[in-house]
């Protein structure tokens, strides 16, 4: 396997865990399937301007076997967010085919305006 990527768009899976939308409530994104996926995934989330009294946003990766079973991913938990303009990444193993983006948010009329890309180096022969 190569450490290094020089063509992103053409040797990486890259799974939108969540695209750009502003969230007020609890959810979870869409899964995304790393069967052809080799090495560690690396997450992006995203935060902008976020309002409401006390918000909060736990953000985290799951994976899955079928798609529909999920269980948290080891070292695939962001810091809570809980002001605005956050930009955090982390790189965990996967041990599943399925990974998806869950967000717990909590607070009064909270309000996260925010994207999550979930990647891996696809497989080489």
């Amino acid at each position: 396997m190569s450490t290094s990527m020089h063509d992103l768009a053409n040797h990486a899976i890259l799974g939108a865990g969540v695209s750009p939308r502003t969230s007020t409530v609890t959810f979870n994104g869409t899964s995304a399937d790393f069967l052809t996926g080799d090495g560690r995934c690396t997450a992006i989330q995203m935060v902008g301007t976020v309002s409401g009294t006390n918000p909060s946003l736990a953000g985290k990766i799951q994976e899955s076997s079928d798609a529909s079973t999920w269980s948290d991913v080891s070292g695939g938990a962001f810091t809570a967010v809980t002001g605005t303009d956050n930009v955090q990444a982390v790189s965990f193993d996967r041990t599943k085919r399925y990974l998806r983006y869950s967000g717990t948010i909590s607070g009064t009329t909270p309000s996260f305006p925010l994207a999550v890309i979930i990647t891996e180096q696809k497989k080489t022969v």
